[in-house]
């Protein structure tokens, strides 16, 4: 039986095994790709601390849900993919028949699974992967650039689905990792000002930021709320959009938007965040949770990087082995880069 080496979640508690395990043959409707690049998202962090927004998944399994690669072997019943085709893959396995899925919001599915939670993911040499959730890779596209049209379809369906902008309004995103990254040029190609945030600990990111032509804000340095009401004329910031699972970011958000502000959350917190929901009520803040992608957002997110509309190569800073997990692991977890993605 052919083996594969593969970056596994085995048990409770913080850490990852690579291991040798046997390779997944593709069953009916399924595709087998070989993986190029798979990338570490915010959510393997906390699978990796196995905190308690992740208490509940399958173990042991083999992590990662951002990914692209060629095709290896095709099941039965599948058309449309040979060999050697080039294809990235969605990250969410719906049922396709709850009242989410028959509407096109299959990243809200009643009966749901995940590649790298509930079912064995890309952070492998291989994963056989439903046809129906592949995407091909268009020619001059790289593997890398690629395995980070997932999150950019997250960050997609967060900025135009789900937050108002208008021309010339500001928003705030609150953190500079990649999420905040791709959703701060989403909101430039909007027409909006952005004012992106962060922590000591994110001299690289500031760095990308910079490159990327953005303003930035050291929140342990400077005060945030004056900055903010600076450039609005003491009104506040329209947006606030916060990508980073920090929860003293809930409370800011509320203080920096305007009355009548949008504040959008992103971030996967690791317990209880406290809310001050009288500020909220009298200043009739909306406040919005936005989750994963929708499917329509895989197409559009492929086309804005081809045509030049959207930077993730300078966004990708490192690049491991899937020997090397711990320190990739170590790397994402300092915050030291980008995205951080391994190379099988």
């Amino acid at each position: 039986m052919r083996q594969l080496k593969a970056v596994v979640k085995s048990r409770p508690g913080p850490g990852v095994e690579v291991a040798e395990l046997p390779a997944p043959e593709p069953g009916e409707g399924d595709v087998l790709i070989r993986v190029r690049a798979a990338a570490i998202c915010g959510s393997d962090l906390g699978i990796y601390d196995y905190t308690p927004a992740y208490s509940r998944m399958k173990l042991p399994v083999v992590m990662g849900h951002e990914f692209s690669g060629e095709v290896a072997e095709i099941g039965p019943g599948v058309e449309g993919f040979e060999a050697s085709d080039r294809v990235l893959s969605e990250s969410v396995k719906a049922c396709g028949v709850c009242r989410f899925c028959r509407e096109g919001m299959s990243n809200l599915c009643e009966d749901s699974t995940l590649f790298g939670i509930h079912v064995d993911g890309g952070f492998a040499e291989y994963v056989s992967v439903p046809s129906g959730l592949l995407h091909a890779v268009p020619e001059g596209m790289s593997y890398e650039e690629a395995a980070v049209v997932e999150p950019l379809s997250n960050a997609l369906h967060f900025v135009r689905d789900i937050t108002p902008i208008k021309l010339g309004e500001l928003a705030v995103v609150q953190g500079v990792g990649p999420i905040g990254l791709f959703s701060a040029q989403l909101f430039r190609l909007a027409g909006a000002r952005v004012l992106l945030t962060g922590v000591g600990v994110d001299t690289e990111r500031f760095n990308i930021a910079e490159k990327l032509g953005f303003e930035w804000v050291n929140i342990e340095e400077e005060d945030l709320v004056k900055r903010v009401m600076e450039k609005t004329d003491g009104k506040g910031a329209d947006v606030a959009f916060i990508a980073t699972g920090a929860a003293p970011a809930v409370p800011q958000a509320i203080e920096i938007v305007r009355k009548r502000g949008h504040i959008t959350v992103v971030g996967i917190f690791p317990g209880v965040v406290e809310v001050p929901m009288t500020s909220v009520v009298r200043r009739e803040i909306v406040l919005a949770g936005a989750y994963d992608a929708r499917p329509a957002n895989f197409g559009q997110s492929i086309g804005l990087i081809q045509d030049g509309l959207v930077n993730v190569k300078d966004i990708i800073t490192h690049r491991f082995p899937l020997e090397e997990a711990k320190e990739a692991f170590g790397v994402a977890k300092s915050k030291r880069g980008g995205k951080v993605l391994f190379l099988p």
